[in-house]
């Protein structure tokens, strides 16, 4: 098993991780910095949110940015105070072209 870091980015702030988690491989880990990204992105900051994962040697092996269906959800959940409004036409179920 390899150790494994999981460092946190929102715009200037910086939390490092100093205990690690140990993955067995990079894949798994890499899998464990997205659920981390998508839940933390899920009620922080979306867009400037970021996990840096590094290696026990400090390198930096990825960067790793909530998914697309967590920002839609978050949308969605700002959107439910009022319904039918989207923010940006692409966010819509339906788009414009099929309801003209």
């Amino acid at each position: 098993m390899q150790l494994y870091f999981f460092d946190l980015r929102w715009d200037d702030e910086r939390f490092v991780d100093e205990e690690g988690i140990a993955h067995f491989d990079e894949g798994s880990a890499l899998y464990y910095a997205q659920r981390i990204a998508d839940r933390i992105g899920r009620d922080a900051d979306y867009a400037s949110l970021t996990v840096e994962m590094r290696s026990s040697d400090g390198i930096l092996l990825a960067t790793v940015t909530p998914s697309e269906g967590r920002r839609r959800e978050q949308l969605a959940l700002i959107g439910r105070r009022h319904p039918g409004l989207f923010r940006h036409p692409s966010d819509s179920a339906v788009s414009p072209a099929a309801v003209w």
